[in-house]
C-alpha cells in the first residue's frame, strides 16, 4: 500500500456491536463516560474523512479489550463495525485503507503501535501523522507523546469535539498530563497501574518483533527520554 500519512484515531470505550451506537446502553462505559457515544462516533467520522480527503492516507483504529465484561473484544474492533454499519458515512473506499490496532491500553500505546501497524500495513514509516479526538487531549500528544517519540515530522492532534463536562474532564487531564510529564512511556506507577487495570486479558504485543527498528523503544522504560536510532529520525 502507497500510503505516507497516518490517520490516528485513538478509542476510548468498547461498543457491544449490538444496538444503536449512539444509545449509551449498547457500550460498555465508565460512568462518567455515560453521555459519550455520540462524541466517540464523531472521532470515527472526522477520521474517516480525513482519510477519504487524502488518498495517501492509512486510517489506523487503535485501541484494545480493555473493559473485563466485554472479553476480548476490542475497542478498534467496535469502531470499524460502527464504520461498517454507517457504510463508512459515504466514503466506503476508505474500508480498503483501514487498519486495526487493538493492543494498545493508554493514549501513548495508541501513537507508538499506531505507527507500528502504519508500518505493517503499509510497509514503510509514515511521514505525517494526524490524530483524530478528544480537543482536551490535544496537547497531550501533540506536545508530551510526540516529544517521546522525537517526532519531528509534521503531526496534527485535531480537536473534534470535547465531552458535556468538560470543566471536569480538563481538570483530571490537567493531572494526567503532569503524569506523563514525569513518566513519558507510562511504564511507572500510576501511570503503569493504568495500564494494569485495562489489561485483563494480558495480550503481549507483536510489535518488537514485527517492528525490529523500535525493539529497543518498546523496551524502553524512562523516565529519560530515549536516544537510540528511530526510523523517522531526520
Amino acid at each position: 500500500m502507497a500510503a505516507n500519512h497516518m490517520i490516528l484515531v485513538p478509542g476510548h470505550a468498547v461498543w457491544s456491536g449490538r444496538g444503536d451506537p449512539y444509545n449509551s446502553l449498547t457500550w460498555f462505559l465508565k460512568p462518567f463516560q455515560v453521555n459519550e457515544p455520540a462524541f466517540l462516533i464523531a472521532h470515527l467520522q472526522a477520521g474517516i474523512e480525513l482519510a477519504a480527503a487524502d488518498r495517501d492516507s492509512l486510517l489506523i483504529l487503535s485501541g484494545g479489550p480493555t473493559e473485563l465484561l466485554a472479553g476480548p473484544r476490542s475497542e478498534a474492533r467496535g469502531y470499524l463495525e460502527l464504520a461498517d454499519r454507517a457504510d463508512f458515512w459515504g466514503h466506503s473506499e476508505v474500508r480498503d485503507r483501514c487498519a486495526l490496532e487493538e493492543c494498545a491500553l493508554d493514549s501513548f500505546l495508541n501513537l507508538l503501535f499506531g505507527l507500528c501497524r502504519f508500518q505493517e500495513v503499509a510497509g514503510l514509516w509514515p511521514s505525517r501523522i494526524t490524530v483524530a479526538g478528544w480537543g482536551f487531549k490535544a496537547r497531550r500528544f501533540a506536545e508530551l507523546h510526540r516529544a517521546a517519540l522525537r517526532w519531528e515530522l509534521p503531526f496534527e492532534s485535531l480537536a473534534v469535539n470535547d465531552p458535556p463536562e468538560l470543566e471536569i474532564a480538563a481538570h483530571r487531564e490537567a493531572a494526567t498530563r503532569l503524569q506523563w510529564a514525569v513518566d513519558p512511556y507510562g511504564r511507572h506507577a500510576p501511570l503503569s497501574e493504568k495500564r494494569a487495570e485495562r489489561d485483563h486479558f494480558h495480550r503481549v504485543p507483536p510489535y518488537s518483533l514485527t517492528c525490529p527498528e523500535l525493539a529497543d523503544l518498546l523496551r524502553h522504560s524512562g523516565p529519560q527520554r530515549f536516544t537510540g536510532p528511530l526510523p523517522w529520525d531526520r
